[in-house]
């Protein structure tokens, strides 16, 4: 028995092992130096490895153990949140692995150097002025909206593609919903605390006996119908895990004030896809619900 007990153990430990998986935790910039001391301005040590180190490891070894033996092994995890997205048989793997990516983009976004505060460009000024008619006025907007929210979730600042100058929008989505456009599926930007079940029932567009449901070997698309393009430029994110630990149970609205101040304004701008153009006005702050 023991012998036995041994090798279903020895089994166990090789399908988790790194040189098998493939998918990993993403190493961030300076991450040493984060594993010691913690985002500056923003999250301690502790917190850091509760957020990121051991958070980000939960969802990459759900991700693996759903993947393992699978096709699915070999793609990108972010192509397996479109793909996911739309089978619900696969509702647990597009979870983790919506968060696997949601959560490393949230910390690749934040500036991570002391003492430096990153500033947007002057192009990328341009468009936010356009858009929210200023900074300001953008920062307000994205930490009442995410203060707002009322469970998990993340509140993004995204790039609209479908007009000639790439608009910028806040989009909240919940609990593990993807901004991703081939997943806008479980995009899940309602809150579903405040939903009943008849009222839920005209959300739900998903599942194989649903109005939109694909009838049998139809291709899939890669954007649904009526779907928003977008590119996901930043996010924060508000589950408990990221801000409880060190901000505790009132301190969500000062974790989000220290988030605006740790932006990395540089990665928002490589992130666009279009080039803002001035001098084309200003408009009142628009949501992608």
């Amino acid at each position: 028995m023991q012998a036995e007990a041994r090798a279903v153990a020895g089994a166990w430990r090789r399908m988790r092992t790194p040189c098998r998986a493939r998918h990993w935790v993403p190493t961030l910039e300076r991450h040493a130096e984060l594993e010691q001391h913690g985002i500056p301005g923003l999250l301690d040590a502790a917190a850091f490895k509760t957020a990121y180190t051991d958070y980000q490891q939960l969802m990459v070894d759900e991700l693996n153990a759903f993947t393992v033996g699978k096709p699915d092994q070999q793609q990108e995890t972010k192509a397996l949140v479109i793909e996911f997205a739309r089978d619900p048989t696969k509702a647990h793997g597009f979870n983790v692995a919506s968060m696997a990516w949601n959560n490393h983009f949230f910390f690749r976004g934040l500036n991570t150097r002391p003492n430096v505060q990153s500033r947007p460009s002057t192009d990328l000024q341009h468009q936010i002025n356009k858009d929210f008619s200023s900074t300001d006025t953008l920062r307000q907007t994205l930490l009442d909206t995410a203060d707002a929210m009322f469970g998990p979730g993340f509140v993004w600042l995204v790039q609209t593609n479908d007009s000639e100058f790439g608009n910028l929008r806040i989009l909240p989505t919940y609990l593990a919903g993807s901004p991703l456009s081939g997943a806008h599926y479980r995009r899940q930007s309602h809150n579903l605390n405040t939903h009943n079940p008849d009222s839920y029932h005209a959300l739900n567009k998903v599942g194989s006996f649903g109005p939109t449901a694909r009838p049998n070997h139809a291709p899939a698309a890669r954007q649904p119908l009526g779907g928003v393009d977008v590119v996901p430029l930043l996010c924060v994110d508000t589950w408990e895990h990221v801000w409880l630990q060190q901000y505790g149970i009132r301190g969500k609205r000062a974790f989000l004030e220290k988030w605006w101040d740790r932006i990395d304004w540089d990665m928002v701008a490589q992130n666009m896809t279009r080039s803002p153009r001035p001098g084309q006005g200003t408009r009142q702050p628009q949501f992608l619900y």
